[in-house]
């Protein structure tokens, strides 16, 4: 790609970014989208096939780091320490937990888009399948840890998915509420400790 051509596809998403936090995907008008980035619509859509590879090419980086991050909670990961309820499983739970944290400050608007503006997007469910893809994980890491000694108690899956969800939208609180990131750190660890915690609790698990 050309460096003239980098440039102009630069200004569009500029000029769709803001089209899209202001209106929403399905309010946002490629018209607009165009002329703000001082092209035709059919110039634009050299670049860009319709509004929704607009839109996906401004979050799916975020989805991708998202999902990423939500896959640490499987099994696999879990396996990988000979004690995953010691300290150091702790100690890289609370560095992937904060890393998370500094990415989406390095990119809100990508969250604000993908949480509240994004009905009618391909990507509108976008809150809801990481919800899904974490309690998947958190209900097999779980019963694992049960099975192999480390909880006395097996969770239901209910209860497993109310825990999975409410964590994962525990984040969009305070993206939607657009507390600073100092704020939000705060937030997320009380969080991080309540739902740490209360888990170890109504699972029954062993001292470490």
């Amino acid at each position: 790609m050309s460096e003239s051509s980098q440039e102009t596809k630069k200004k569009i998403l500029e000029s769709a970014k803001k089209e899209f936090l202001e209106k929403g995907f399905m309010n946002a008008s490629l018209r607009t989208i165009a002329a703000n980035a001082s092209l035709t619509t059919g110039a634009m859509y050299r670049h860009f096939k319709d509004k929704d590879a607009l839109f996906c090419a401004l979050v799916d980086k975020a989805i991708e780091v998202t999902t990423r991050t939500v896959m640490l909670a499987d099994v696999l990961t879990h396996m990988q320490d000979v004690n995953p309820l010691g300290k150091e499983h702790e100690e890289k739970e609370n560095e992937t937990l904060f890393r998370f944290l500094d990415y989406i400050y390095s990119d809100f608007d990508a969250f604000i888009l993908l949480i509240s503006k994004s009905a009618g997007s391909t990507h509108e469910n976008f809150v809801e399948e990481m919800s899904d893809l974490y309690t998947k994980n958190c209900a097999a890491t779980l019963d694992w840890m049960y099975e192999q000694g480390f909880a006395r108690k097996k969770l239901d899956q209910l209860t497993v998915h109310v825990i999975a969800s409410s964590l994962i939208n525990a984040f969009t609180e305070f993206i939607t509420h657009r507390v600073s990131k100092e704020e939000a750190i705060k937030f997320i660890s009380n969080i991080r400790d309540f739902f740490h915690f209360g888990t170890m609790a109504v699972m029954d698990v062993k001292s470490v």
